[in-house]
């Protein structure tokens, strides 16, 4: 496979007639990275997530995989990427296996051992007509169909949406697999609880402007910690009001919790001076990042 980064966009817009869907997105995916992208319904998720395939074009900027124009050199790069669309359509009148095998004559190489240990993990038929399969087994199919040739980078767009908790499990160990294997993964998802179990890094987008990119695994612990301070007497919010990296302050009798981005020393500052009895500290979750670039 040709070096370079998995997924380099730099400065991409796309517009549909005068309206922008995306504007000015650079972003960077590195190899082995499980990379989750998050943002409510019409962000641009999936208008990036086709461009990167070149089923669409940007209107400008530029988008790479593995160092391949995503434009000019398409039919290269998508014999290494697997791709699980979200508005999965697939030929129902063929069964699994013979979906396989038309994408296998079609250029992809199949690992025909693997298809198997898909299928028997995700416990699904590939003799069974798509077309008189259940959404979730649709899904399932759809799953093995992108991860059948062991791709250097999967794409994958809402991947378990149809799944049960027990094979969601299955899936996580899907793609943990193939990171350990040195491949890339690249996840949009609304399923925070998904993004936070299997991603290293996520970054988020509104309204088709990227606004911000979390390291889950290092760094995003600290990034935002929600404190609940206990007190003789009730004190004051306004005393937290004027620190810039305090917001969502909430009073109850004499306890009061607010939320701290990034340096808390100006908050432990303030705290210190009106001597709280208690200080607890809870774990941060990628809801309550989600919830702060998203707010109204």
């Amino acid at each position: 496979m040709t070096t370079g980064l998995p997924i380099k966009i730099e400065r991409f817009h796309k517009n549909y007639g005068p309206n922008p869907a995306v504007e000015d997105l650079t972003l960077m995916v590195e190899q082995g990275e499980v990379f989750g992208f998050l943002g409510p319904n019409g962000a641009g998720k999936s208008t990036t997530i086709r461009s990167l395939l070149n089923f669409l074009t940007p209107s400008d900027g530029k988008i790479s995989i593995f160092g391949l124009d995503s434009v000019k050199n398409s039919v290269e790069i998508k014999n290494h990427v697997g791709y699980l669309p979200g508005d999965i359509s697939l030929y129902g009148s063929m069964s699994g296996l013979q979906l396989i095998k038309y994408l296998t004559r079609l250029g992809r190489n199949t690992d025909w051992n693997y298809v198997e240990i898909l299928a028997s993990r995700l416990q699904i038929s590939l003799d069974t007509k798509i077309g008189t399969l259940s959404r979730g087994n649709k899904q399932k199919i759809g799953l093995i169909q992108a991860f059948m040739h062991q791709p250097d980078l999967l794409i994958l767009d809402e991947p378990t949406s149809g799944l049960d908790p027990l094979m969601k499990q299955f899936f996580f160990k899907m793609v943990l697999e193939m990171k350990d294997m040195g491949n890339t993964i690249f996840i949009s998802s609304h399923d925070l609880n998904e993004v936070q179990t299997i991603c290293d890094k996520a970054a988020f987008i509104k309204s088709g402007k990227l606004i911000g990119i979390e390291n889950i695994k290092e760094d995003f612990d600290f990034s935002m910690r929600r404190y609940t301070a206990t007190f003789d007497q009730p004190v004051n919010p306004k005393e937290f009001t004027n620190i810039s990296s305090v917001s969502d302050i909430a009073q109850s009798e004499n306890k009061l919790t607010v939320t701290v981005s990034g340096n808390v020393s100006d908050f432990l500052s303030k705290l210190s001076d009106l001597h709280p009895v208690d200080l607890s500290e809870e774990d941060t979750s990628l809801e309550d990042i989600f919830m702060k670039y998203y707010k109204i």
